[in-house]
């Protein structure tokens, strides 16, 4: 029996017990099966799960149901404001206080002594969002008189930003030390770099992405998924076909010559990877860094609902018609075959 499958047994014998029958419901009929998923992970110790998954400890604070709704449990965050900042920090949110508050207290964390801004863009939130600025200060919340989801949502408050670089971040993210100090690090020294984006981390301590790949079909690839974060290949610094969204730097001055993201995609999903194709297209390189780790909570502010999958699939797809249509020659002649996997992951082994 494999890991995966001893996992998922693991779990499912969890859910045998009554108590755990009748948590998982209540769970369920509130996040979804995302939700559900997330919450038995953490039966177990975090310590023992991510030093015996992944050999590594990373630093994931629990985001659970009741701590949405105890506000003595948060405690008051205060972020220094810059004259003039390097990077600007843009968050996209719409609801999920919780995760946007865990997620800006590891920014508060790991800051790395750099100097930056925050940049809340709310998309009409009806939940605790409405309360950020009476509990965190020194950022700027931007709202929305109207919801425009996510894509369009992240245009708008990028006209706000004064940094040098511009950052965006998922709200479903808690960043690891060190990670916006390789980012920086990384677009100063290589002035020919032009986007870069971090390594994904699960909650389990497993990889979700390791920068990405896009076949010839235009379907893509999270490059290194469920596999061990310390791996070799896995912490190349190296050029990629694209860099996920939810945790990347760009060069401001060349985000504004693009124009942000293509808003043909609104209202998400495969924005991040056309980008990266813009970026290329501009004479700049796309490059993952390693040592930029953001755990990231995915699919958890989507809702996780049967509902929800079945209408991101038919938006990843639509997208996916359009990505492939706009970059079809570029694809055809410069990408290769999902078949032909072996090839290029090899290629990755060797740095290439």
């Amino acid at each position: 029996m494999g890991t995966g499958m001893k996992k998922k047994v693991f779990l499912y014998f969890k859910m045998l017990k009554l108590h755990r029958v009748i948590h998982a419901f209540s769970i369920f009929r509130k996040e979804g099966l995302a939700g559900v998923k997330y919450h038995f992970y953490l039966v177990r110790d975090k310590e023992k799960r991510l030093g015996k998954d992944c050999g590594r400890e990373y630093d994931i604070t629990p985001v659970l149901e009741d701590k949405m709704e105890k506000e003595e449990r948060y405690l008051s965050l205060f972020f220094e404001e810059y004259e003039v900042p390097v990077v600007s920090i843009m968050i996209p949110v719409y609801n999920q206080f919780a995760y946007t508050y865990q997620c800006l207290e590891h920014i508060k964390k790991y800051g790395d002594n750099i100097a930056y801004e925050i940049i809340v863009g709310d998309d009409c939130s009806s939940d605790r969002t409405k309360e950020l600025e009476k509990i965190i200060t020194g950022i700027r919340v931007i709202r929305h008189e109207k919801n425009c989801q996510f894509l369009i949502n992240c245009n708008q408050i990028s006209k706000e930003a004064r940094g040098k670089y511009l950052v965006f971040l998922n709200n479903d993210t808690q960043v690891q030390k060190g990670w916006l100090e390789a980012l920086v690090n990384l677009m100063e020294e290589d002035q020919t770099i032009g986007l870069a984006g971090s390594k994904f981390i699960y909650p389990t301590g497993l990889v979700q992405e390791a920068g990405g790949i896009v076949w010839k079909d235009a379907s893509v690839l999270q490059f290194g998924n469920n596999r061990q974060p310390g791996e070799e290949e896995l912490n190349i610094k190296r050029e990629t076909d694209y860099v996920s969204g939810a945790s990347i730097i760009i060069r401001k001055e060349l985000w504004d010559e693009i124009g942000g993201f293509d808003e043909c995609f609104a209202p998400a999903y495969y924005e991040d990877v056309d980008l990266a194709f813009q970026v290329r297209e501009k004479g700049y390189k796309v490059v993952y860094q390693p040592k930029s780790e953001v755990v990231h909570f995915e699919g958890v502010t989507e809702g996780g609902t049967r509902e929800a999958d079945e209408r991101k699939k038919r938006q990843i797809e639509a997208n996916r018609e359009k990505f492939a249509a706009k970059w079809g020659k570029i694809l055809r002649e410069q990408h290769y075959e999902a078949r032909e996997y072996p090839r290029l992951a090899e290629k990755i082994r060797q740095g290439k």
